[in-house]
């Protein structure tokens, strides 16, 4: 019987033929497809080796006042300070000339790694710093400078610190008064149940004592608060950094990808558009 024409061409053959017209466009393309697979891998590698002498620390944050948001928002403004006037960042943070050089970068987020500026929250949960430098000598300097920042160069919080510390001084003083009126009234009692051994004047001594201890206590408490005035307390100090670069060998295999995409876009979408002429 003769041969059949018609019959479908089998998947070998589809595949044959396809790499077959990859091979042509790439030997008409050469030039686009050294380019990519050279030039591309050569950033990405150009990049790390900028990273490779930045390192990264963190230091956990407890705060009393304000929301994770707005302390976000502060640490963008420092960033956006060290990128386009690090001499205000400088006086700002406090630090020495060095200092400020070594610091690139500053970041906040939330202990989910979420950026802290976007976190609406308003419960009391630790937020995270993280913080880019190249001279890991500064790290415990510029950790102080930040908090110093976040705690100090703000009005309403140096305001509001003061207040709070007014208002637990005269709590502190009214509980001192109450507790020295007490102590007459418990050796009024003292007197009293001597000389008549009454039930009733045992009682209220008792709950005299009970009133006093509570008040002691709360005394306690408010003595701890004035010890710790400020809003802001590092919980997790930042500890030797680490080093922020990648793997050559991962940043040449990314680049190599990365270009092979580039030229596919080129060869089969740019370059078609560019030499389309109309019929």
């Amino acid at each position: 019987m003769p041969a059949d024409n018609h019959t479908p061409a089998s998947f070998y053959d589809k595949l044959i033929s396809v790499l077959h017209s990859f091979y042509v466009d790439l030997r008409k393309n050469a030039l686009v497809f050294f380019a990519c697979i050279i030039l591309v891998p050569a950033v990405f590698i150009f990049q790390n080796m900028k990273k490779s002498n930045t390192y990264r620390a963190s230091f956990t944050v407890m705060y009393e006042e304000l929301v994770r948001k707005v302390y976000g928002d502060r640490l963008n403004k420092l960033n956006r300070l060290l990128e386009d006037n690090k001499g205000k960042a400088q006086a700002m943070l406090g630090l020495t000339t060095a200092q400020i050089n070594t610091l690139k970068n500053v970041e906040g987020t939330n202990i989910l790694g979420e950026p802290l500026s976007k976190d609406l929250n308003v419960d009391r949960i630790p937020f995270i710093v993280n913080i880019y430098l190249g001279d890991t000598s500064h790290v415990n300097e510029i950790q102080e400078g930040i908090i110093n920042y976040l705690e100090n160069s703000n009005d309403y919080l140096i305001s509001k610190r003061k207040l709070r510390m007014k208002e637990i001084d005269e709590e502190i003083d009214f509980i001192d008064n109450q507790l020295k009126m007490m102590d007459s009234l418990k050796r009024r009692y003292q007197v009293s149940a001597s000389a008549t051994s009454t039930d009733a004047a045992t009682s209220s001594e008792g709950t005299l004592y009970s009133l006093s201890y509570d008040l002691y206590k709360k005394k306690q408490e408010l003595l701890k608060k004035k010890e710790m005035p400020l809003n802001l307390y590092v919980i997790d100090d930042a500890m030797v950094p680490t080093q922020n670069n990648r793997s050559y060998m991962l940043m040449i295999g990314a680049g190599i990808v990365a270009g092979f995409i580039l030229y596919m876009f080129m060869a089969y979408i740019v370059l078609p558009v560019l030499r389309y002429k109309k019929g």
